[in-house]
């Protein structure tokens, strides 16, 4: 038999019940076709959109866009100013930044499918301390500030729920390079 949607498919030698064929097509008229419902599935396991309402999940998706990148492609130059954040769909990315103002680029980081980096354009829009490369070929799902802005104003609820998670995530992150350093939290 020749598959030409869910609902011909032939599951278990018998024909799908009319009811699931309406659940499908209910689901593409909200959450669009099979790619979206993916994409979907793979945002939700983003530690910043873990804790967003599927239709707040849905509409933040709708307003990212992807970009492939070669082995070696500069993704983002120190210096320049951030206007985008990323979270890696495929393939691998690394992190370079000057440590001494006259040596070269060292690797601080690397992200790989699922990661995210650029965060930090969510809350100010000042030049990056990084230089970005794609190790491999990387795909990239990119989220523009202003269009993060645009969804804080159309779901406050969405805008709270990434920025709490991103707070949380940067307190982590100081927490545990002051310890590295031995500085106190608090002086």
């Amino acid at each position: 038999m020749t598959e030409t949607s869910p609902a011909s498919a032939d599951f278990s030698e018998s024909r799908v019940p009319l009811w699931l064929t309406k659940v499908w097509a209910s689901a593409d008229r909200v959450f669009g076709d099979s790619g979206f419902r993916k994409k979907l599935r793979f945002f939700r396991t983003v530690l910043l959109f873990k804790d967003l309402s599927t239709r707040d999940l849905a509409t933040l998706v709708k307003k990212t866009m992807e970009k492939s990148y070669g082995p070696g492609e500069i993704v983002f130059q120190e210096g320049h100013l951030g206007r985008a954040f990323f979270v890696v769909a495929d393939g691998q990315v690394e992190i370079l930044r000057r440590i001494q103002v006259d040596e070269s680029p060292q690797v601080v980081a690397r992200f790989e499918k699922g990661d995210f980096f650029g965060e930090m354009v969510l809350l100010d829009e000042l030049p990056r301390s990084a230089t970005c490369r794609a190790v491999e070929t990387t795909r990239l799902h990119i989220l523009y500030k202003d269009h993060f802005d645009s969804l804080c104003l159309q779901s406050p609820r969405a805008g709270v729920s990434i920025l709490h998670a991103l707070g949380r995530l940067l307190s982590a992150r100081l927490r545990r390079e002051r310890r590295s350093l031995g500085t106190p939290l608090v002086r």
